[in-house]
């Protein structure tokens, strides 16, 4: 399990905070998290030579509201790490037994169950913190790499489209360092990461951080490496070796959105210009 966690962290390090049989169980966790992931309450007191009252408070002291809260995120840190092959594999693993089905419906089972969780992850006062943060900056600077490329873009021309001054980055190189070295010291960098994360995109944070840059995520959960003065949460779960990223892309148009409609006046400003040349520039072909 990767150390970079802040979950694994924390029951690398919670010897001061846990009792002596939870200090138990977080060595056990550690050492067969991926039985764990599957495990009840009753099969894991068992295994691990602790209570099952003892698993429950553990979660608790973990800051999950019980155990389920817990085993949830440790089934989302196994499935992130999960290779394409794996992946792969386990998608279809129940091919030959399930019923006659479309090709669509375990796609867009799943990615419903995102959007359905994307509410739960919610949080209006991060949120509210983005946008003043989006609306403050000077320039703000989009990083999505490989599988989120595409978010990165799709977020990159919807802010340009606002008139907001916006730069996309979707390969990591030294002239990324250099150009964020230079960049207006009041900038924003974005940046949109889900598992199995990269690690040049924490680099990328870091660096960013150093320079005192304002700093916004949009990753998968509050234990994700990815870390900015302000993060926003949006489930990522697939259901194949492809990204899903459904629910990230409805919190990115959301973000979009509030921001648009917080500058009236700049918006239609922007958009009216945009349509001037669009057509004079006949970019869109008439019926």
């Amino acid at each position: 399990m990767s150390a970079a966690t802040p979950l694994i962290r924390r029951l690398n390090d919670g010897a001061n905070a846990f009792s002596k049989n939870q200090r138990v169980l977080a060595r056990y966790v550690l050492a067969h998290y991926q039985s764990v992931a599957f495990a009840t309450v009753a099969q894991l007191a068992t295994q691990s030579g602790v209570s099952e009252a003892t698993v429950v408070r553990f979660a608790k002291a973990l800051d999950f509201p019980g155990y389920p809260g817990l085993q949830k995120e440790i089934r989302r840190l196994v499935r992130a790490e999960l290779r394409g092959v794996e992946r792969f594999k386990l998608g279809t693993a129940h091919k030959d037994k399930a019923p006659a089905r479309t090709p669509l419906d375990r796609i867009t089972e799943k990615e419903r169950e995102n959007i359905a969780a994307l509410y739960d992850s919610y949080d209006p006062h991060a949120f509210a913190k983005a946008l003043s943060m989006l609306r403050a900056a000077p320039e703000v600077v989009v990083v999505g790499t490989r599988s989120t490329a595409p978010l990165a873009n799709h977020l990159w021309f919807a802010l340009t489209k606002i008139a907001v001054d916006a730069t996309l980055v979707t390969t990591i190189s030294s002239e990324t360092y250099d150009y964020l070295s230079r960049v207006d010291k009041r900038a924003c960098v974005v940046v949109i990461g889900f598992p199995r994360y990269l690690r040049e995109q924490v680099r990328v944070l870091e660096f960013a951080r150093n320079r005192r840059l304002a700093t916004l995520t949009v990753t998968d959960s509050t234990f994700s490496p990815l870390r900015g003065q302000v993060s926003l949460y949006a489930p990522a779960e697939s259901a194949s070796f492809v990204a899903f990223h459904c629910a990230p892309l409805v919190l990115l148009n959301a973000l979009v959105h509030e921001l648009s409609v917080a500058d009236e006046k700049k918006t239609l400003a922007a958009l009216d210009r945009f349509e001037s040349v669009a057509e004079s520039q006949e970019y869109f072909l008439k019926e």
